[in-house]
């Protein structure tokens, strides 16, 4: 059940292009909400708004906000041409154009397979992985252009990530692009395959970072998780003639023993869930943490299905403790969890090497 309560808007906090963050007058006490332009139109001080407060009434980890369902004095967001509904059959089902819709994927139909993407494709599990990621592979080539495509096993609305908005502002990303039901990316696409295509051919782009959004599910169980996507992407880059490179999620830090040292999540997904190869790069860490790796590797059928790297990318760690210093992962940051940036690092560097070698 959704708890739904009436509110009225107090102020603008602040604001984005598809975004408000609002002051809401709830019961006589002031809650923020979050109201996306794309669903409820623009809000202003004395509108009246019909609120999902689930989340928040439940002790949940949305940051604290509700979320506009409706506004009763919204004007309307521009008007999207195209006939494409996202969030389908829900009371929030909007209209978009996509990209497939523009015309896009119409190049590609013409009887013969698609010539290919030829670019690595950098797959990761948790949001959390996108800024150090891109971060150190623009400072090793400044000149590579990144292309994030979210994925829709999380967060549906884009413009709540403002890791993401961060990065395009910063010029570290050179563009969005939404997928299935997410929505609020510079392109929106009907799927994955052609997500990775108009990256592509809109973009450009020299690498691709396929991750879902912020909030993905877990359920301690072997397959119910959201990061089990990373299987079938690996699947679909084959398929589309692009290079897999995986994210391995790691830490020593996690106090849940499922995830120490590389993740199940990773290695359910990449041992039991796809037929092909990717490459997985490992950051160089001391013995022991490299004997518990290769074990776990084994254990789980990766060694030799999939191209194992051992990388070192300590000097851009370093790096990482300025330009990422709010960064964080599962609450941790860089110096509480170092081996999970170092896995992220690595695989900045070893994607910049796949890419001097093409």
């Amino acid at each position: 059940m959704i708890n739904i309560e009436k509110g009225t808007v107090e102020r603008v906090l602040w604001a984005e292009e598809k975004m408000q963050c609002l002051e809401v007058k709830v019961g006589g006490k002031k809650e923020k909400a979050i109201n996306y332009l794309q669903l409820s139109g623009s809000a202003s001080p004395g509108n009246g708004v019909i609120l999902n407060t689930t989340a928040v009434r439940l002790g949940l980890g949305s940051g604290g906000y509700h979320f506009v369902i409706a506004n009763t004095a919204a004007n309307p967001f521009s008007a999207h041409s195209g006939h494409i509904m996202k969030m389908r059959y829900t009371p929030l089902q909007l209209k978009l154009m996509t990209w497939e819709e523009r015309g896009g994927d119409k190049n590609h139909y013409n009887g013969n397979k698609y010539p290919g993407l030829h670019i690595p494709v950098v797959i990761g599990e948790l949001h959390s992985m996108i800024a150090p990621f891109a971060r150190t592979l623009k400072l090793i080539n400044r000149k590579r252009k990144i292309v994030y495509i979210m994925s829709d096993s999380a967060s549906l609305p884009l413009p709540f990530s403002s890791t993401i908005r961060i990065l395009k502002e910063e010029g570290v990303l050179e563009g969005t692009i939404t997928s299935g039901q997410a929505f609020g990316g510079d392109l929106e696409t009907v799927n994955i395959y052609t997500a990775l295509l108009a990256a592509r051919e809109e973009f450009r782009a020299d690498v691709v970072m396929i991750t879902p959004g912020p909030g993905v599910v877990g359920t301690a169980t072997r397959y119910g998780f959201s990061g089990i996507e990373q299987g079938e992407h690996v699947e679909r880059v084959h398929k589309l003639g692009g290079i897999p490179l995986v994210i391995p999620r790691i830490s020593f830090a996690d106090p849940r023993s499922r995830h120490k040292g590389i993740s199940h999540h990773t290695l359910t997904a990449l041992g039991e869930l796809t037929t092909k190869s990717c490459f997985l790069p490992l950051p160089a860490c001391s013995r022991n943490k490299m004997r518990i790796f290769f074990k776990q590797l084994a254990a789980g059928g990766l060694l030799e299905k999939h191209k194992i790297v051992i990388i070192s990318g300590d000097r851009f760690l370093r790096y990482l403790e300025k330009a990422c210093a709010g960064c964080q992962t599962m609450g941790r940051n860089l110096r509480a969890d170092p081996v999970f940036f170092a896995a992220v690092v690595a695989s900045a560097c070893l994607t910049e090497k796949i890419m001097e070698n093409k």
